[in-house]
């Protein structure tokens, strides 16, 4: 499967929708090089072999990695979640909310849990799993 990564200009849309504060003043202010890096992270590769082969795990590190590099002087959590939404649904995957988490307590827990250094990318990857469809 080729996976289509979100760019630059994906990432600062969305920060916009999020910030409210124009594309064009958030590249101004915002660390361009550590969303860069973060959004190149899901297609890392070494000897032809991808770090990260499947939609979990690509998603995983894209938010982990914006949420932790923080380009932003504000709302990287809801940015970097926003972008592996993004990410999800252009890969056709489906994000699903469990039934018993519909005020997304459990969601938020997880990527503060991410942001505060407490989750690793490897739980975050199982959590990520299982609401995949």
């Amino acid at each position: 499967m080729a996976f289509e990564y979100l760019d630059l200009a994906d990432f600062l849309l969305i920060a916009e929708a999020v910030l409210d504060i124009p594309a064009e003043d958030l590249a101004r202010v915002a660390r361009m090089e550590l969303a860069e890096s973060a959004l190149h992270a899901p297609a890392a590769t070494f000897g032809g072999v991808e770090f990260y082969p499947d939609l979990a795990s690509k998603t995983a590190v894209l938010a982990a990695r914006l949420i932790n590099n923080h380009p932003l002087p504000d709302g990287n959590k809801r940015v970097g979640y926003l972008c592996a939404l993004e990410f999800v649904a252009r890969n056709g995957g489906t994000w699903t909310h469990p039934p018993d988490d519909l005020e997304g307590d459990d969601t938020v827990a997880m990527i503060e849990g991410v942001a505060a250094g407490k989750i690793d990318e490897d739980t975050f990857t199982a959590w990520i799993t299982e609401r995949l469809t």
